[in-house]
């Protein structure tokens, strides 16, 4: 059975909660830094989504986003279908 597809409320929501912030409060300009969330909590949401959407983080992704968009933006492209490729006519 293939993974769930990953949203951005997915992520946005699942940061939220363990931030302490009502869902929706977030946007994905919101930068990471700014949600007080200790090294623990944040790595915990980053487990949390491994295991549900069957994918690996690797430390860059979580050091290398800056935004909650741009950490959407690379968990997405992980649990991305691989296209496949074109026939030709």
């Amino acid at each position: 059975m293939p993974a769930p597809l990953l949203t951005d409320n997915d992520v946005i929501d699942l940061i939220a909660r363990k931030a302490g912030f009502a869902p929706g409060a977030l946007r994905r300009p919101t930068r990471i830094c700014e949600l007080g969330l200790r090294l623990d909590a944040y790595m915990a949401v980053l487990v949390e989504i491994e295991d549900r959407f069957d994918i690996e983080i690797d430390d860059l992704v979580g050091a290398d986003c800056v935004t909650l968009g741009g950490l959407v933006d690379c968990l997405k492209a992980r649990v991305a279908p691989p296209m496949e490729p074109r026939k030709r006519a």
